[in-house]
């Protein structure tokens, strides 16, 4: 079933107010980052599929998801203004290859049914 364009508009209007109103500095989110959360809100994606989806290198998407999601660094665990994403290993046969799956986190799938933009069964 799809959305009147009007509800559709209020929810990505929604989306956009309240990702940059939980932002650092209350800065604009990008695009890209917008663009990957929906698509990731439709179902888990890999970084390649994400790639492929938005027509963007994987160091981009590397940046977005990793603004979106807790991490190990040099100091310590580093959590982001906004925990929307999580990021797992998925096992491959090359050895030595690390591939990723990203998928909403719990704070994302409440963000997108309050906007209106997700169901139990994605978007």
């Amino acid at each position: 079933m799809a959305m009147p364009k009007e509800k559709t508009l209020t929810a990505m209007s929604e989306l956009l107010r309240t990702l940059r109103y939980n932002s650092r500095k209350h800065t604009c989110p990008s695009a890209l980052q917008v663009e990957v959360l929906l698509q990731v809100a439709v179902k888990p994606r890999t970084y390649e599929e994400l790639e492929a989806l938005t027509n963007t290198k994987n160091g981009s998407i590397a940046r977005v998801v990793e603004r979106m999601t807790p991490r190990i660094g040099e100091n310590g665990l580093m959590k982001p203004d906004l925990h929307l994403l999580n990021r797992k290993n998925v096992q491959t046969a090359k050895v030595g290859a690390t591939k990723y799956k990203v998928s909403l986190s719990k704070t994302g799938e409440e963000l997108m049914k309050q906007v209106g933009l997700f169901s139990s069964t994605g978007m």
